[in-house]
């Protein structure tokens, strides 16, 4: 009877210990299969850039896109091109940067350069860190950066150039932009090298015919 009962224990023992090893590493893989993993942060999105070639662009007249604009200038072949609602000329030079022809309401160039800087390099109210590349009687080439906003969002600095034609009175601004539908592109994108590049071209070429 001893003999039995001892059996009965030993069985019961036995069979406790495998149920309990196998609740525990039941546990142990239950818990490993529902672990999922963090995805790595996705890399920033490049700025885009462009390359900026003389010998690809050939003399373009405004006038025939606005009436309201004789000025002509090299701008890159097959570019689009359209009349603005201030009757100026928009040039798509690329999906996010756009050169603007515009005739300009101030008495001199003068005028004209100072109310433009004032809204760019000089506003303190929107921008910091602004600078002056280039600082010319007939055009200017600018860096500054828009400023940090409350809920954390910084922005890169970006550089942008101006330049200016008098005839007979009237002024005429030739001045690189962003396109409204294309905001969100890093400022990066505006390079000062780009901008110098533009620039040269447009000086050496413009005129009001």
């Amino acid at each position: 009877m001893k003999s039995i009962l001892s059996g009965f224990a030993i069985v019961l023992v036995l069979s406790l210990t495998s149920c309990g090893g196998s609740s525990t590493k039941g546990n142990a893989s239950t818990t490993d299969s529902t672990k999922v993993a963090t995805p790595a942060a996705a890399p920033a999105a490049a700025a885009p850039t462009m390359t900026v070639n003389e010998a690809d662009w050939v003399e373009q007249d405004m006038s025939t896109i606005s009436p309201l604009e004789p000025v002509t200038l090299k701008l890159p072949k097959g570019v689009k091109m359209e009349k603005n609602g201030n009757g100026g000329v928009d040039i798509h030079i690329s999906d996010f940067y756009m050169i603007t022809v515009g005739t300009n309401a101030s008495s001199s160039i003068k005028e004209a350069m100072d109310g433009d800087k004032s809204l760019g390099v000089n506003n303190t109210t929107s921008y910091q860190n602004g600078k002056l590349v280039l600082d010319e009687p007939n055009g200017f080439i600018a860096t500054y950066q828009m400023k940090d906003e409350a809920n954390g969002t910084k922005y890169q600095p970006e550089t942008h150039f101006a330049y200016y034609l008098i005839k007979d009175g009237a002024i005429y601004t030739i001045m690189d932009q962003r396109p409204l539908d294309n905001f969100s592109v890093a400022g990066s994108a505006y390079s000062e090298d780009i901008a110098k590049k533009v620039y040269a071209i447009v000086k050496a070429s413009a005129k009001v015919k």
